[in-house]
């Protein structure tokens, strides 16, 4: 018989993955949607871990029916996992390739596209000078602060609204509304309330932000099987470790689905902002080369937020690794 903890925990057992581990057998478990995807839920032995025949099914690291014994612990070749270090230089080369030959042999005016060669020279002339470094702290401090609003403002009223279901209908019409609205039309209106400085922008961050995470979180909060609930209530679990054992691991995948969008949002946000309304920060570097004709440290400029915003990017789903290793999204990398 399984007993409880003080404090109302419930005890790992051996042999068990994960918080949230349910007993084998359990019928509920058993017919959980999402398999071993279910986050925080493993099933030990239970009637799905051998096939009619009796044997076991492969479990992460067997080789392949085919012996293939370069597969990773997902099963995953190891092509698979190097496609995109090979994939990514190829599509650069092409891109730069195509660039190159719009410009020599079709004849496209370099004042439209200019050669990749002149961008590249303007992007050594910006890092040259140390007022680009500036302008750089400036739109990554706003990025990043509007980003932070969104995720703890995300996390917070999408974990309300997806545990009560009357507030959600509630204020359903209302969010609908906010989130249709194009949010370019509330940078005047920002820049009116708090001014051409960083506040407009970071607020314009979040703004664009926080949907995606919040919506992503009510998801989230919604997706916990009941039956899984109903099991760690009839474990003795309390309100805690329900929370800590359950609910918090079922929710987590759906956080960084949100926060990887949301940062995108957050440059998008950050750099509109700083464009409609700025006097500093990369947005204003290309209203600057817009205003002053110069397209190759346009193009620069274009460069840098690409690979800052890539940058972010790859911060985010590291993080993600980290914190959920044990989630198919990151075996599999989607």
């Amino acid at each position: 018989m399984t007993t409880v903890e003080r404090g109302g925990q419930v005890p790992e057992r051996d042999g068990m993955h994960g918080p949230g581990s349910v007993a084998a057998g359990d019928p509920d478990a058993a017919g959980a949607p999402g398999g071993a995807g279910a986050p925080g839920v493993a099933i030990a032995g239970g009637p799905d871990a051998a096939g009619p025949d009796g044997a076991r099914a492969p479990g992460p690291g067997s080789p392949g029916p085919g012996g293939d014994s370069a597969a990773g612990p997902d099963g995953e070749s190891v092509w698979m996992r190097r496609l995109p270090w090979v994939s990514g230089p190829v599509m650069l080369a092409l891109l730069l390739g195509g660039w190159q030959f719009a410009v020599s042999v079709v004849g496209v005016s370099e004042f439209i596209l200019p050669a990749p060669a002149a961008v590249g020279s303007a992007l050594v002339e910006l890092f040259s000078g140390p007022e680009i470094w500036g302008h750089v702290g400036i739109t990554l401090f706003e990025v990043l602060a509007g980003f932070g609003i969104a995720l703890v403002a995300g996390v917070t009223v999408g974990s309300v609204l997806g545990r009560v279901v009357w507030l959600q209908r509630a204020v359903q019409p209302a969010l609908v509304a906010l989130q249709v609205v194009p949010k370019v039309a509330f940078v005047p209106i920002f820049v009116i309330w708090f001014g051409f400085g960083p506040t407009s922008k970071i607020i314009m961050a979040a703004l664009l932000a926080f949907f995606p995470i919040m919506l992503n979180v009510m998801l989230g909060v919604r997706s916990v099987e009941r039956g899984h609930r109903d099991v760690m209530r009839g474990l003795g679990a309390g309100r805690w470790a329900t929370f800590r054992n359950l609910e918090l691991p079922s929710t987590l995948p759906y956080v960084f689905a949100g926060a990887e969008v949301a940062i995108v949002f957050s440059v998008i946000g950050a750099i509109v902002g700083e464009y409609l309304g700025g006097s500093a920060g990369l947005g204003f570097l290309v209203v600057s080369s817009l205003n002053a004709l110069d397209a190759p440290r346009l193009f620069a400029v274009i460069v840098l937020l690409a690979v800052l915003g890539s940058m972010l990017y790859l911060a985010v789903t590291t993080t993600k690794k980290l914190v959920i290793p044990w989630h198919e999204s990151v075996s599999t990398g989607v």
